[in-house]
């Protein structure tokens, strides 16, 4: 198991993997927090090296272009997606269509992902999602407008959406023409 640590813009991200070559697997990618990131690695993860290792096949330039809204998509078989529970997965794997330069709220989401009274649990996913920047939770807002929370920060948030061409109004809100609904729900067991 191995990490890298880089810098995009002004912004830290992390990373920590298994594997080599093409058989790379992300296990969780870290943004900025109040306890440095180094240390968050070896508390999540004490099996990792104590040496940063370079991710192979491109991916640390795949992690950068996305921190600096650039549009890109990760494979989701390059994350290990296995410690999840079925509804935070489908919640997370609805998050993908959320598009670049567009923003959801929690409550939308929550209906596209077949549970329409879910909006706070969905919060809670968005809270937990083990890969930000490769699923863009960061596009996940309230229904009023504002950002809500981030893993790496409001200010974070603010900047990843402005890279992506989202913009605020003076209130600080997104405004509605930005805000995109996903199309129909889906029922909870699967089929549409």
């Amino acid at each position: 198991m191995y990490y890298q640590i880089l810098k995009a813009a002004s912004d830290e991200i992390g990373w920590v993997w298994k594997g080599a070559g093409k058989q790379v697997r992300l296990e969780r990618i870290y943004l900025p927090g109040r306890e440095k990131m180094i240390q968050r690695i070896l508390r999540d993860f004490p099996a990792v090296g104590k040496r940063p290792r370079k991710i192979s096949g491109g991916l640390d330039r795949l992690m950068v272009d996305l921190c600096l809204g650039k549009e890109r998509r990760v494979d989701l078989s390059l994350l290990n997606l296995s410690g999840l529970t079925k509804f935070s997965a489908r919640v997370l794997k609805e998050t993908l269509g959320i598009p670049r330069g567009k923003v959801c709220a929690y409550s939308g989401l929550a209906e596209r992902a077949g549970f329409p009274r879910a909006a706070r649990a969905v919060g809670s996913v968005m809270a937990n999602n083990p890969f930000p920047l490769a699923i863009p939770c960061h596009r996940v807002i309230r229904a009023d407008g504002t950002t809500g929370h981030f893993g790496g920060g409001a200010d974070m948030k603010k900047r990843l959406l402005e890279r992506e061409g989202i913009p605020f109004d003076a209130a600080g809100r997104v405004p509605p023409a930005y805000r995109v609904a996903l199309g129909s729900p889906r029922r909870a067991n699967g089929r549409s």
